[in-house]
This record gives structure tokens, sequence and C-alpha cells, in this order.
């Protein structure tokens, strides 16, 4: 049975920011991050198959068997980050408003953050060797299909599971392209910013689309380009030393993110902490980096 604080249950404010972690990890969706059962395994690793495109055979003469190829991936579960806040007594005596709660969704920004800056970090010439050269005054709709095309033609990707990261810049030359008169309908685009899928692409914007030391400002991939992976923490012993502990499955990625709070009456702080046990790694080079001039 979990502890209770200051009479609120920390599963209530668990609950309470699976909006914001969904908006946070989001653009997750667009990478390998549910593999197998092997996930909940112990072990510092886990390893997932990432299949090969076959080619069609003729079955009119009987049905013979293909070899199947799988490469095997090795993702290695390195990086345990989160974020500890906390305020004394005499600071929450003197606030009329829950200091703690205030600091879940920063809390929670700066973990997205460092998530999402060791996958964009994934993304240099090294790991995906087609790179194509596009100005951000130029970079529009007929980019994207370009894009497409070289995944396609070049890079063999399936049609789906696209996506395409572009730091704010980019993106905002891609949103241009939507406000005119011929996309009357698309309010998304106008009123709040949201660029819809272009040639099967999910299109995502981050500031941690930096350039990466290689003038990199977007990236145009397939989901298996790009791996993640994510384990529950072993709390047995914080639970058992009366640390109130609740895990939250962000819905849709099986990313497991752990909620703690406990109070040291040694100092007179009640503590709060979010934290992820992952990490990340890459697939297949079915990606095309874009580069500014």
């Amino acid at each position: 049975m979990s502890n209770t604080i200051a009479g609120v249950n920390l599963a209530a404010v668990a609950e309470a920011s699976l909006p914001a972690l969904q908006s946070t990890f989001a653009p997750a969706s667009a990478f390998m991050t549910d593999f197998s059962s092997d996930i909940q395994a112990e072990g510092a690793s886990v390893t997932t198959r990432v299949p090969t495109k076959p080619t069609a055979a003729d079955l009119s003469s009987g049905y013979t068997r293909a070899d199947v190829a799988m490469t095997a991936k090795t993702i290695t579960l390195d990086t345990f980050y989160g974020y500890v806040w906390g305020f004394s007594d005499v600071e929450r005596s003197k606030s009329s408003i829950m200091l703690n709660d205030l600091f879940i969704n920063p809390a929670l920004d700066a973990l997205g953050t460092k998530f999402f800056g060791d996958i964009w970090n994934l993304v240099v010439a090294t790991n995906f060797a087609t790179t194509t050269t596009i100005t951000a005054a130029n970079f529009d709709r007929e980019d994207v299909i370009d894009l497409g095309v070289t995944l396609t033609d070049t890079k063999k990707a399936p049609h789906d599971g696209r996506a395409m990261l572009l730091n704010p810049t980019y993106y905002g030359a891609l949103e241009k392209t939507f406000i005119s008169a011929d996309t009357p309908g698309w309010m998304g685009v106008k009123s709040e910013g949201q660029v819809p899928r272009v040639s099967k692409f999910d299109i995502y914007q981050s500031d941690l689309c930096d350039a990466n030391s290689a003038n990199v400002t977007g990236f145009a991939f397939h989901r298996s380009s790009l791996l993640a992976a994510a384990r529950r923490v072993d709390a047995s012993g914080a639970s058992q030393a009366g640390v109130e502990v609740v895990d939250v499955t962000v819905p849709g990625l099986n990313l497991p993110v752990q909620f703690r709070r406990w109070y040291n009456p040694d100092t007179g702080y009640l503590l709060y902490s979010v934290g992820l046990l992952y990490g990340v790694a890459v697939g297949n080079d079915m990606g095309v980096i874009v580069q500014s001039a």
C-alpha cells in the first residue's frame, strides 16, 4: 500500500500528468519503441529485430519457403535521467498554491528534452549516408515529396511509418506553404500552427533539432531508422523505505515513467522526482538528412 503525504495521493498527481506526458513524448511514436516481451526482462540491454524488405516470388508452381532476413539491434539501457525538486515546510506554508505540483510539467519537459536530445544526436552522416541540402527559404511541400521519393527509390523504405523531424525554422517554412488560398479548410495550420501529414510523412518540429556540428536541420525517415527502449525502474527498496512510488506508462508508447515522493524529516523538505530508464540506438539506414546550405 502506497503512502499518502499531506492528504494527496501521488497516483492522482501522476494520472493528472498523462496529458502532459502524451504531449511531451508524442514524437516518440515515430520511432520504434515497443519491441517484444524482451522489454520486460532483466538485463542491461534490449534486443529487437528489424526485418529487411523481402521480394515477392512466383507461387504458381508451389509454396516454397524463402529465407527471412532480420537484423538484430541491441539497445543498451544506459541512461537513467529525471528531475528532483522540493520545497521546505516554511516555503509551502507561505504559499497559497501547491508549489510541488507546479513543477510537474516543467520536470516532464526537462525529461523529454533529454530523451529527444539523445535521439537527435544519432542523426549524423556516419549513421545515415544520404543527405540533401535545402535552404530554409526554399523548403516547401515539393521538397517533402522529393524526400519521400528518395526514401522509396534510394533507401527502399516502406511507405507506412514515415516521419519527419524539423527544426523550427524549417517547420515554419513548411507551415507557410499551407497558409495560402489553395488550403482554405486547414484551420489547424492557420490557428494552431499544426502542419498536416504530407506525402505520407508525419511532421514534427523541435527546438532540439540542432545542427549536430554538420548543419543538420531536419530528418526524413522510416520508423525503423531510430530505436528507443525503456524499462521500469525497480523501486522495491524505495517502497520499503516509505517512499511513495507510482509508475505511469505513456499511452500508446509503452514508455514507463516513474514518479516518487518522500518527506525528509531532517531538512523539512517534501521532495518529488520523475525518472526514466532508457536507451537509444540506430536502426536501418532508411533516413535522409536535410542540411542547410
